[in-house]
Order: structure tokens, then C-alpha cells, then sequence
């Protein structure tokens, strides 16, 4: 194995590494990784976010999301309303419940991810998003390459 395979290797260990975190956390709640997501989209939106948005912001397919928000309506942790004049799109608004699961569940997360980055350097923190989003552009770009020569 070449240097850049195990360092592709390590890469990918990392990113699953960082993605079992997270759904370890949403499991220990009793929610999905989605929902989970789903919620914290929400608190950095003040409760209220399209779902055509989240899909596209986050990089979810509209079936996953579609489905998760309808769980979690059935939950009673968000509720559906309708954009004015457009009854397809429809905004994700927190119950008083989903409120609460932004306090008891995403307030401590992020007190956790905002502790983890103070512990790089201000160096680091600077050039860490630049250089990931880099990485996922251009990976974005070579597997898409691939992907749309397919036969």
C-alpha cells in the first residue's frame, strides 16, 4: 500500500470515526442520527426550516428527510406548516417537546464541538474547514466523474 492509500484509509477511518460519534450520541437519546441532524439544522434556524433547505443544506436525500420529519411529527417533536402560497413546501417548526430536545439534547452538543475546536489552535481552526471543503469539492468533482461515465 502506497503513502497516499494509507493516508486515504486513515481519512476514511476518521470520517466514519466522527459519524459513529454522532450517532452514538442521537442513539443514547433514544433518536436517529437524522432526527438528530434534523434538530440541530432547527436550532441554528430559531425553530423553523424548509425542508427543501435541510436536503440541500445538508446534503440528506428528500426521501430520508421527508421520512424522518414525518416520525418525528408522529413524535410530537416538530409539526409541518405550509409555505404561503406554495402548499408543497412545507416549513419544520418545533413543538414546545422539540424545544425542550434542542435544550436537553443539540445545547450540550454543541457546548461539546465548540470545547473539541478550542482544542486546535487558532492556526488550525482557520485553515481546518477551508482545507475539508477543498477535499469534499474535489472529491465531489473526481466521483462525479466517475459516476456520470457509468454504462
Amino acid at each position: 500500500m502506497d503513502n497516499i492509500s494509507k493516508k486515504l484509509e486513515a481519512l476514511n477511518q476518521v470520517c466514519d470515526m466522527i459519524e459513529d460519534i454522532y450517532y452514538q450520541y442521537a442513539n443514547s437519546f433514544g433518536i436517529t442520527d437524522t432526527e438528530l441532524n434534523i434538530l440541530y439544522a432547527l436550532s441554528e434556524h430559531d425553530g423553523e426550516y424548509l425542508q427543501s433547505d435541510i436536503c440541500r443544506e445538508w446534503h440528506c436525500s428528500l426521501q430520508t428527510i421527508h421520512t424522518t420529519v414525518k416520525n418525528m411529527e408522529k413524535k410530537g417533536m416538530i409539526e409541518l406548516l405550509c409555505q404561503e402560497g406554495n402548499k408543497k413546501n412545507k416549513y419544520i417548526h418545533l413543538t414546545i417537546m422539540g424545544k425542550k430536545l434542542l435544550d436537553n439534547i443539540i445545547t450540550p452538543l454543541v457546548k461539546a464541538e465548540e470545547e473539541a475546536f478550542r482544542m486546535l489552535t487558532v492556526q488550525e481552526q482557520d485553515i481546518f474547514l477551508p482545507l475539508l471543503q477543498k477535499y469534499a469539492d474535489a472529491l465531489d468533482t473526481t466521483i462525479g466523474g466517475i459516476a456520470g461515465k457509468k454504462d
